[in-house]
């Protein structure tokens, strides 16, 4: 592993029901290392934004945990784990892409699903403990189609169907870390503004004119940016600009919201 921190200390599970479970127990029972990963290739049992499992074909695919302390982040920046975590997975898929001598169109959907040429690739789901105003632990948890090939009715797609070649599980999961933890050591070092710049040009249908679904209601809206606290920012025909949660809006062009 060629990481300072991250990835030094691994738990590999032949299977489990999530990670991201996995994690939060270890987070009760001791005191692991920062940069401590869980990860495995058989997840029974996912858990995705919004409530949803993620769903996962056996030795296919990667799922991965990943323990932080943030300290120096306070309750209110808890958007920029979410920032660096899309980043590096973008950058992970894109490098495997390129060397396989394709230039797709890698995109962070927001909040933080990763999209290659508008299909669902990998999502992200952070947990993060708050103590004293400041984020005590960070659970990131990471889930990449990496070799699954059938996705059934989901819009969803992987490298091997973009490339058709088989990929070491083992290999992406070390050079993850390597992305991860070079997007965290940019933000301990508070190139902040070079994150937001990235996150926007790696942000999906950003200013473009695209139909959304907010209170039963269908309107057009253009991406314009996203808000420090992670509200999407939406400009209408009225020059008007909007934010939403979350669970506030709805992309009406995708088929896994």
């Amino acid at each position: 592993m060629k990481t300072l921190f991250i990835g030094q200390n691994a738990v590999y599970l032949t299977a489990v029901n999530s990670t991201n479970s996995y994690a939060t127990e270890m987070l009760r029972q001791i005191s692991p290392v920062e940069g401590t990963i869980i990860y495995t290739f058989e997840q029974t049992n996912g858990r995705g934004q919004r409530g949803n499992t993620w769903q996962s074909e056996p030795a296919k695919n990667v799922a991965f945990s990943l323990i932080l302390n943030p300290l120096f982040l306070r309750a209110d920046e808890q958007f920029l784990l979410t920032k660096i975590t899309s980043l590096a997975v973008a950058d992970l898929m894109a490098e495997n892409l390129k060397n396989a001598g394709l230039e797709a169109n890698v995109k962070v959907k927001w909040p933080n699903d990763i999209y290659i040429d508008g299909k669902k690739a990998g999502g992200i789901l952070i947990e993060n403990t708050i103590r004293e105003n400041h984020i005590q632990h960070s659970v990131i948890g990471i889930g990449l189609n990496i070799n699954q090939e059938n996705f059934g009715d989901l819009n969803a797609t992987s490298l091997k169907k973009i490339t058709t070649k088989e990929f070491e599980l083992q290999e992406i999961v070390e050079r993850l870390c390597e992305f991860i933890e070079a997007r965290y050591l940019q933000l301990k070092a508070n190139k902040r503004d070079l994150l937001h710049l990235n996150y926007l040009q790696r942000l999906y249908q950003l200013n473009e004119w695209r139909k959304y679904r907010a209170n039963d209601e269908v309107f057009e809206g253009k991406i314009v940016s996203v808000s420090d606290m992670g509200k999407l920012q939406l400009e209408l025909h009225s020059t008007e600009i909007r934010e939403f949660e979350l669970k506030e809006i709805q992309f009406t062009n995708s088929t896994d919201n």
